[in-house]
């Protein structure tokens, strides 16, 4: 009987524990996030990292437009010179004869327009009177000769110097009447005409004289250092060959060399910058990008694009073409 108790006893114990388990609540299970379920774009502050060089906003290399030989120069590498200042000057002799040549041909032509608005002068109107007088005397006397010998019923008059002399008189009567009629008669609208198109030929070939002589003449564009001036007194330069560097080195900018075009979608004009450079550990400056050329370049297989940046202040100490390191925060 007492074994019999205690099994019973087992056997409630394991069907109430049964039942407690069938009853229980199971504890609650904290989600995990999926991917999914995540922002998605690039998270703002996202910084690109670019490699980039120092250039100057402005610059421009120099060459000349026509061949010659250097005759003198004005400035030496690492000048500064200012707008529109003669850097160099060619031999330029011929030119300089072309022009005045012109000149002198211009104030020919205005001389002869002038004049057709002044009135004859009166003592070439006395001469020319004086001459027609005498040359229609002579062409009596001509023709009295030519009549005495029989004139034209004279079958030899032809063979006759009074024949010759005849013709003589009549052609500096001719002359000379015309002569006058000229400086009497008023200019026509032909004349005048003719003449301001003598002066417009003039002044164009005065003009071409000009830019010739001009171009023998190399000019700064704007003020800035003659980073490279490659030249020398006596050597011959060639048309487009580059002479000179010019730069203006008081305002320098950030361009980089890697961006690529995975990376460029995500960059904006105004986005911050923060700059800092190889050859100066310790500087670093703040910018923004102000720029971005939209034609891509293949630069050893990747298509890259170059994004200009400027810094909020300028350095010194940096050069045109030290490496920097572009980190840009992209806004995206």
């Amino acid at each position: 009987m007492k074994k019999i108790t205690i099994g019973s006893a087992l056997l409630s114990l394991l069907v109430g524990l049964a039942i407690a388990g069938c009853s229980a609540q199971p504890l609650p299970v904290k989600p995990t996030p999926t991917a999914a379920a995540s922002a998605k774009g690039i998270p703002a502050g996202t910084s690109i990292i670019a490699e980039g060089k120092v250039t100057p906003v402005k610059s421009a290399a120099l060459s000349m437009a026509n061949s010659g030989i250097i005759a003198e120069l004005l400035v030496k590498e690492g000048d500064h010179v200012d707008a529109n200042q003669v850097i160099l000057r060619l031999a330029a002799a011929q030119q300089k004869a072309a022009v005045a040549q012109a000149q002198a041909n211009l104030q020919r032509a205005q001389a002869a327009r002038q004049k057709l608005n002044e009135p004859p002068d009166d003592t070439q109107v006395i001469a020319a009177r004086a001459d027609l007088a005498n040359a229609q005397a002579a062409l009596k006397q001509a023709q009295a000769a030519y009549d005495r010998v029989g004139g034209a019923s004279n079958p030899q008059v032809g063979m006759l110097p009074t024949t010759l002399a005849l013709e003589q008189a009549m052609n500096t009567y001719d002359a000379a009447k015309a002569r006058l009629d000229t400086l009497l008669k008023p200019p026509t609208a032909a004349d005048i005409a003719s003449a301001d198109a003598s002066i417009a030929a003039a002044q164009a070939d005065v003009q071409r004289a000009q830019a010739v002589l001009a171009d023998t003449e190399l000019h700064a564009p704007f003020g800035g250092t003659l980073v490279t001036f490659d030249a020398k007194v006596g050597e011959e330069v060639t048309p487009g060959a580059v002479i000179a560097q010019l730069a203006d080195l008081s305002a320098l900018q950030v361009e980089t060399t890697d961006l690529t075009e995975l990376n460029i979608v995500k960059v904006q004009v105004g986005d911050p910058v923060t700059l800092t450079f190889d050859a100066i550990p310790d500087l670093e400056l703040s910018g923004k990008v102000t720029r971005i050329r939209t034609l891509g370049e293949n630069r050893q297989g990747d298509i890259v694009y170059t994004v200009i940046v400027t810094p909020n202040q300028q350095d010194a100490r940096l050069r045109w073409n030290m490496t920097a390191k572009v980190s840009i925060e992209a806004k995206q």
